[in-house]
């Protein structure tokens, strides 16, 4: 990925390996917001004013290393997607999402979010982290900040009661509480997949797909192949089966694409998505 750093933005020419919508709205992060400019994106504390015009995207934030890595443009997208198009089940959805970049979100703000994804749509799914952020983040003037482990421990149960989080009021709670002093999202940095994945199913309200969302979007381990309806219709349409177990599909679709799972399960889970 071609940018340059100017004083106070960043410049990408639009080549087609970055498509912020495509990026930001394929259901990997759920902090953004729409402009008539393009996008605003928040990621912990940072921001960024993404313009889009004429073939040119120009973000605007004071934060550039942040977001150049939040963005993954030192990853070489030509490269992997020449990989994944040689497989003939793959070559339409990569054409169809070419511009999806897997972003390089926090762990602990995807271990969060994604808890309360679950069975939820979006709109709600922002108005919720939203109304965290703003009672419990740090005021950094026109927004608020993802709130810190530290301040997440002081949310009392019925704060997310109140905030329509519905089940997963006491899913959220208790494994804020459990989380200790950080120790065990550092100890999941180090561990092998599979391991991780235990670990994060050890928390109440995950399963393997949060599980495997919080592994891509939160830890960037691409060997794994979130699944979900979109994703299991992906597969039935594909292979002409019935097959309605999730756990059987993210295992087939990773013994095919190994460590590129990640980036070829955003480019079927999208394709799939949009064109229902």
């Amino acid at each position: 990925m071609k940018y340059t750093e100017y004083d106070d933005y960043i410049e990408v020419k639009s080549d087609g390996d970055f498509d912020v919508k495509q990026t930001l709205e394929c259901g990997q992060v759920f902090r953004y917001k729409v402009r008539d400019f393009g996008y605003t994106v928040y990621s912990l504390s940072h921001k960024a004013d993404i313009y889009c015009q004429n073939g040119t995207i120009k973000i605007y934030t004071k934060d550039k290393k942040y977001f150049i890595k939040y963005f993954d443009f030192c990853t070489n997208y030509v490269r992997i997607k020449s990989r994944l198009v040689a497989d003939p089940i793959l070559k339409d959805a990569v054409g169809f999402g070419s511009g999806i970049r897997i972003l390089n979100s926090d762990p602990l703000e995807m271990l969060i979010e994604f808890i309360i994804s679950q069975n939820n749509n979006i709109p709600r799914i922002k108005g919720i982290v939203e109304k965290i952020c703003e009672s419990y983040g740090d005021d950094m003037g026109d927004y608020y900040a993802f709130p810190t482990l530290e301040q997440l421990k002081k949310i009392p149960l019925d704060f997310f009661t109140n905030i329509k989080c519905g089940y997963r009021d006491k899913y959220l709670y208790e494994t804020i509480q459990s989380l200790g002093d950080g120790e065990i999202i550092n100890n999941i940095m180090n561990m092998n997949t599979a391991d991780a994945r235990k670990e994060l199913c050890r928390f109440k309200g995950i399963g393997r797909k949060v599980a495997d969302c919080i592994l891509l979007f939160g830890f960037h381990r691409t060997d794994v192949f979130p699944t979900d309806t979109w994703v299991i219709q992906a597969y039935n349409k594909i292979f002409g089966t019935n097959e309605n177990n999730a756990t059987l599909i993210s295992t087939k679709f990773v013994d095919r694409f190994g460590d590129l799972s990640g980036y070829a399960q955003q480019y079927l889970f999208y394709q799939m998505r949009e064109n229902s």
